[in-house]
């Protein structure tokens, strides 16, 4: 057992030499003006579109007029909406994209998607990814908007615009994690509390349960639809090393988070940033949202959650 503590001290200590070796000589080529000021692209997060006008704020409901609004500035303004799977393949290989490229994704699957947004989209012939809840029979609440059918989403990926990818199976939720209840966290990055047991999960229960939920996301879209499902959204953007290995053996290749931010040619897939949109804005609150921040801190900032994203993959 001391064997093992010093090898894995040994190893922490020469990955945060690396890191900060990799990050000095990354802000040095920044500083030196070496660095090249890549495109760098937004990926918005939309929730339940609804065809009501809304009053109240909430950020998981956009109202129809508003998501019409935003798409036909976008399309006005020269914006050119890609698929996800583009974006990747750019931040993977540096293909080439349009100018002012965007990509626009809804989570969890709500019917609004289906009758109010994908019109809009159609009409423009923009293509969006749903990360999808893929347990049709998760309870929200009573007051819980209807969500997707297998249908409408078979006819939405039948027009080539839509791509269905995974959003857990049925991990959108908090766990408690401890006998008072009192400690709530996201169900992908804890161990529950297991009040029959007396005790929390094992790692291997833990393990277990995300690699059975993962693994019936991905079986379940493909069954029902007829695409390859390898992107997973987490739920709340919570993930872990160990959640991100799991997944990994699951099946899945990419990952979408809530990190806010753009993403460009060299970024990590692992952690594919998106912006949430903020309900209802004006059309100049909207253009200032989606512009692509290029000042110098933010370069700064890039470079070093680049060199940080790598790092982690080295222990997945």
């Amino acid at each position: 057992m001391r064997r093992e503590a010093v090898v894995k001290k040994l190893r922490l200590l020469t990955a945060g030499i690396v890191l900060i070796c990799l990050i000095f000589a990354a802000w040095m080529a920044v500083l030196a003006g070496l660095t090249k000021q890549n495109q760098r692209i937004p990926v918005l997060i939309y929730h339940d579109i609804s065809a009501e006008n809304i009053t109240d704020r909430n950020r998981d409901l956009t109202s129809g007029a508003s998501f019409a609004a935003e798409m036909e500035f976008l399309h006005d303004n020269g914006y050119q909406v890609i698929p996800l799977k583009q974006l990747i393949s750019h931040m993977q290989t540096n293909e080439k994209l349009p100018e002012k490229a965007l990509v626009i994704t809804f989570d969890d699957g709500y019917e609004g998607d289906y009758k109010v947004a994908y019109p809009i989209l159609k009409k423009y012939n923009m293509p969006a990814t749903i990360f999808l809840i893929a347990n049709r029979d998760q309870y929200f609440g009573p007051d819980a908007p209807p969500m997707l059918t297998w249908e409408e989403m078979r006819e939405m990926e039948g027009s080539g615009l839509i791509d269905i990818q995974a959003h857990t199976y049925d991990l959108h939720y908090p766990v408690y994690t401890n006998k008072e209840r009192t400690c709530l966290k996201p169900a992908t990055i804890a161990r529950a509390y297991q009040p029959e047991l007396g005790r929390r999960e094992t790692e291997e229960e833990y393990a277990g349960r995300l690699y059975e939920d993962f693994l019936l996301a991905r079986t379940t879209i493909e069954a029902n639809l007829h695409n390859q499902v390898d992107t997973m959204a987490w739920p709340f953007g919570a993930y872990n090393l160990t959640s991100l290995r799991i997944a990994r053996e699951a099946g899945f290749k990419y990952f979408a988070t809530t990190r806010r931010g753009t993403n460009e040619y060299a970024d990590s897939v692992q952690v594919i940033r998106r912006i949430s949109e903020d309900d209802n804005i004006s059309p100049d609150q909207f253009a200032k949202f989606i512009e692509p921040d290029y000042s110098y801190v933010r370069q700064l900032r890039q470079v070093t959650f680049r060199y940080l994203n790598r790092l982690m993959e080295l222990f997945i």
